[in-house]
């Protein structure tokens, strides 16, 4: 296994002076695996829910996901949608037509804003109706970029929602030994000459590739927001 995460919990077993197994399972058999002894942490890109934190314990943020809005072109231009446009009043505008992928915080956060969401059961569904002006405004997180690099003469991009998403290491329910460890691993990445300045020659051309803008690097991941 190669990877972002691979390369985090690689630098982990040798922080903690323990060989790392990894093993690769399906997304949904991770925390059934932490809680059977099978793995003893979960470096997945993996959010803090209020369900999951009833099964397992969650050490604080290692990487984040932004939150982004891919916008009809021509219904940008209509009403005037910029970057310097407030979250409220992007969400307000009226008659805004949203799609969103059903289960993700393209239905959820809108809703939580008080729109009315159609869901979509496959990204391109949402992405062709944007492109073709059928729907309005689609949110979703960093691939947001890559959608819009894939149709730039229909689409734009409105960066100016705050919300991020934060992924964490997982431990077993009351390990407070590991879970102790994993915090202390997660300060000394962020540490000036630590594991993320150390990974962002390998990363930064990677994730400029991903999110088609030279100008953004290993930071724009694992930086929280002001």
């Amino acid at each position: 296994p190669a990877g972002f995460e691979i390369d985090v919990a690689n630098a982990f077993g040798e922080f903690i002076g323990k060989e790392v197994e990894i093993v690769n399972t399906d997304f949904s058999l991770l925390i059934p695996a932490l809680e059977t002894g099978d793995v003893d942490i979960l470096i997945a890109d993996m959010a803090k829910t209020e369900d999951r934190a009833q099964k397992v314990d969650f050490s604080v943020p290692y990487r984040y996901s932004s939150t982004l809005a891919l916008v009809n072109k021509d219904f940008a231009n209509l009403h005037n949608i910029t970057n310097d446009m407030l979250e409220d009043e992007f969400f307000a505008i009226e008659d805004a037509n949203f799609v969103g992928l059903s289960g993700t915080k393209g239905v959820y956060y809108p809703q939580s804003k008080g729109v009315k969401v159609t869901e979509v059961t496959e990204i391109g569904t949402g992405l062709i109706e944007i492109s073709q002006g059928l729907a309005d405004i689609l949110i979703a997180s960093n691939e947001i970029h890559s959608f819009h690099a894939a149709d730039a003469e229909n689409t734009t991009v409105y960066e100016g929602i705050k919300a991020q998403d934060a992924s964490n290491f997982a431990v077993r329910k009351g390990d407070s030994e590991m879970l102790e460890k994993a915090n202390e691993f997660i300060a000394s990445m962020y540490e000036d000459g630590g594991l993320y300045n150390q990974m962002a020659e390998k990363y930064d051309p990677i994730i400029a590739e991903f999110l088609h803008n030279d100008d953004l690097g290993l930071d724009y991941i694992v930086t929280p927001a002001n």
